[in-house]
C-alpha cells in the first residue's frame, strides 16, 4: 500500500504532502484537487511503466554519474490525464522546471519520478537522482484509475490489447469499455463468481455470462427467475456504475484502486452499500482502495484516520465526529471562491446583503477611513444568510464561518447586522471562536442615510444645483415635516431620545426614505441605488456610529 504521496508542481498543486493509513477517502467541495490526487497517483504508474520499457528489465542503473536516462512519452500514451496540450499538467502551466511524484510504499521503497516539458506533444520521464536503483528495482504498484460512469455505447466490439482499455478509464470513458471489463471478468472464474454474487445480494438480479464469440459483445441480466434476458444497456445509470466499479475491484487484485466518485448515479442506500462491498472484497483481494467523493453517505461511514481533507492549502485529517459533520456541511455550504479567498484575505466580513456593503464603502471614501483598503480590496464578504439555489435553506453566518475554518482555523470574521426593530439584541457579542457580531442601534444600516442635508446634498447631484433642485430639496423638508421627522431638520446626529427611538422601531429602506425621496420628486428610486445617496454626504453628514463600525471593521482584521 501507498502510505506517502509528494507532489510538486502537478496541476494544482505546487507543493503537498499526503500520508496514507491504509485505504483513504478523499473528501471536499469541486476543484479542491481530489480527482488530481487520483491523477497522480496513475501518471506516477505510468511513467514507470513507460521508463522500464526504454531501458529494459534488467536492475536499473544510472546512465551518467547520478542521472538516469529519460524516455519520452506522447501526448497521447499518456493515459492517466486526459489532457488538449501537455503543458496543462504543470502548475500554473509553469514548465520550466520538472514534475515531480514520489510514493513511499508500506513495503520500505521510495521512488520519485519526474516529467520534463517538451513540447506541447510530449515529455519525457525518468526517476530522480535521489532515487535509488534498489528502490527502482523492488518498486510494484499496479494503480487503477476509475472514473464515474459514462453512457454506455449500444455497440461493443471485444478489443484485444489491455492498454486501450486503461487509455479510455483515463479518459473518463468506462461506457465504451464495460462490456469487455465483464468478459474480463468472466475470464478469470473466481472474480466473476464474486460479481454475481454482489449483484444478486445488492440488486436481486442474475447477470449472465458474457457472449464475444461474434462481432459484438453481448452482455444481458435477468431481473428474476424466468425473466427475460435484458441487454445491460437497458439498465439504469446506478446499475451500470456498480458492474463497472466491482468489475475493476474483482480483476485487479492486489492493486491501487483509484475510485472518483464511486458514488455517481447511486441513491443513498447504494452509496452506503457499494462502500461497504469495496471494502470487503479490497480486504479480501489486499487491495487499497483511495477514493474521491461529495458523498455525505461515504464520509459519515468512513472512519476518521482515513478521512483526508481537501479544502485549503494542505490537506487535513479530521479530529472527531463533529469536525466530520462540518465538513458535511461544508460541500453544501463553500464555493470555489469561498475556498480561494480564504487562504489569502486578512478576514470575512458578513453583511446583510451587498447593498449593505456598497453603502458602507461609499461612507469609507468619503471619510478617507482606515478601513478603505478592507472594504475594496482586501476583505472576503459574505451575506449573513445566504441560499445556495433557488428554493435551497438558507445558509447562516455561523455555519459559513465554522466550514471555512477546516480551510483556515485563525481565520477572524465580524458580522455587522440591522437591529430590525429588536431593542433587546445586544450591540455586541461573540457567536462562536473568532466570530465577532456587532448591530446597528438603529432598525438598519439604510437608517443612517436620514440626514437633510445629505439627501438634499444627493438631490442635488440627481436634479442638478440651485435654482434647479431648490424645489425638490423644498419637497424634502415638507416630507421630514410630514413624517414627523422634524427634530432632524434642527440636530440631525442627535435629535433626541423619541425620535432616536421611531429610527429603531421603523424599516427605513421601506418606511421612511421611500417617502422622502417621493416627497422631493425621485419617486421609485430604487434601494440598490442607496449608495449613490451615501457617496453624496459630506463627511459632517456620516452618523458617530458609522465611524464606530468602520473602526471596529479595522481592529478586528488590521488595516
Amino acid at each position: 500500500m501507498i502510505r506517502r504521496l509528494v507532489l510538486r508542481r502537478f496541476k494544482r498543486f505546487d507543493e503537498v504532502e499526503f500520508r496514507f493509513p491504509g485505504h483513504i477517502v478523499l473528501a471536499g467541495p469541486n476543484n479542491t484537487g481530489k480527482t488530481t490526487v487520483l491523477q497522480a497517483i496513475a501518471a506516477w504508474d505510468l511513467a514507470l511503466t513507460r521508463w522500464r520499457q526504454v531501458i529494459g528489465t534488467g536492475k536499473p542503473q544510472r546512465a551518467s554519474g547520478k542521472y538516469y536516462s529519460w524516455a519520452p512519452i506522447a501526448r497521447q500514451a499518456f493515459a492517466a490525464v486526459p489532457l488538449r496540450e501537455l503543458d496543462l499538467l504543470w502548475c500554473e502551466k509553469t514548465t520550466g522546471r520538472p514534475i515531480e511524484i514520489e510514493i513511499q510504499d508500506e513495503a520500505g521503497w521510495t521512488v520519485a519520478m519526474e516529467l520534463r516539458y517538451d513540447s506541447t506533444e510530449q515529455m519525457s520521464v525518468r526517476p530522480t537522482a535521489a532515487t535509488s536503483p534498489d528502490a527502482l528495482h523492488k518498486a510494484k504498484l499496479d494503480a487503477v484509475y476509475i472514473p464515474p460512469m459514462t453512457g454506455l455505447t449500444a455497440e461493443e466490439p471485444l478489443y484485444a490489447r489491455t492498454d486501450y482499455l486503461d487509455a479510455l478509464l483515463g479518459q473518463g470513458r468506462p461506457g465504451e469499455i464495460l462490456r469487455n471489463l465483464l468478459v474480463r471478468a468472466r475470464d478469470q472464474g473466481e472474480a466473476w463468481r464474486e460479481l454475481e454474487d454482489s449483484i444478486d445480494r445488492l440488486f436481486g438480479y442474475e447477470i449472465l455470462s458474457p457472449n464475444d464469440s461474434g462481432p459484438l459483445i453481448i452482455a444481458e441480466f435477468r431481473t428474476g427467475p424466468g425473466s427475460p434476458n435484458l441487454d445491460i444497456a437497458s439498465a439504469g445509470s446506478g446499475f451500470q456504475q456498480i458492474l463497472m466499479l466491482l468489475t475493476l475491484l474483482l480483476t485487479h487484485r492486489g492493486a491501487t484502486l483509484l475510485f472518483d466518485e464511486p458514488d455517481a448515479h447511486l441513491h443513498i442506500i447504494l452509496q452506503d452499500a457499494i462502500f461497504s462491498e469495496l471494502r470487503s472484497y479490497a480486504a479480501k483481494s489486499n487491495s487499497q482502495l483511495i477514493l474521491a467523493t461529495h458523498s455525505e453517505v461515504i464520509i459519515d461511514a468512513v472512519d476518521l484516520r482515513e478521512l483526508c481533507v481537501l479544502l485549503g492549502a494542505r490537506p487535513t485529517f479530521l479530529g472527531n465526529n463533529v469536525e466530520r459533520k462540518t465538513l458535511v456541511r461544508s460541500l453544501e455550504v463553500l464555493s470555489n471562491t469561498d475556498l480561494m479567498k480564504a487562504r489569502i484575505v486578512p478576514g470575512i466580513l458578513y453583511v446583510e446583503d451587498y447593498t449593505d456593503l456598497e453603502i458602507l464603502r461609499a461612507w469609507t471614501k468619503t471619510l478617507d477611513h482606515p478601513a478603505l483598503p478592507l472594504l475594496t480590496t482586501k476583505l472576503f464578504w459574505h451575506k449573513s444568510v445566504s441560499e445556495p439555489r433557488r428554493g435551497g435553506k438558507g445558509i447562516l453566518s455561523r455555519d459559513h464561518y465554522e466550514t471555512l475554518k477546516l480551510v483556515r482555523h485563525d481565520l477572524p470574521g465580524l458580522e455587522i447586522l440591522d437591529r430590525d426593530g429588536n431593542p433587546n439584541l445586544p450591540e455586541r457579542e461573540v457567536i462562536g471562536e473568532g466570530l465577532q457580531r456587532i448591530r446597528w442601534q438603529r432598525y438598519e444600516i439604510e437608517s443612517y442615510l436620514i440626514h437633510p442635508e445629505g439627501l438634499a446634498a444627493f438631490i442635488r447631484s440627481q436634479l442638478g444645483p440651485p435654482p434647479l433642485s431648490d424645489e425638490a430639496v423644498a419637497g424634502l423638508r415638507a416630507g421630514f415635516e410630514a413624517a414627523d421627522l422634524g427634530a432632524l431638520l434642527t440636530d440631525p446626529i442627535h435629535p433626541g431620545r423619541l425620535l432616536e427611538s421611531y429610527l429603531a422601531a421603523n424599516k427605513a429602506r421601506t418606511q421612511i426614505l421611500p417617502a422622502l425621496l417621493d416627497a422631493a420628486g425621485l419617486p421609485g428610486f430604487p434601494y440598490t441605488r442607496y449608495h449613490e445617496i451615501a457617496a453624496a454626504m459630506s463627511p459632517e453628514h456620516i452618523h458617530p456610529e458609522v465611524i464606530e463600525k468602520l473602526d471596529a471593521i479595522v481592529r478586528a482584521f488590521g488595516g
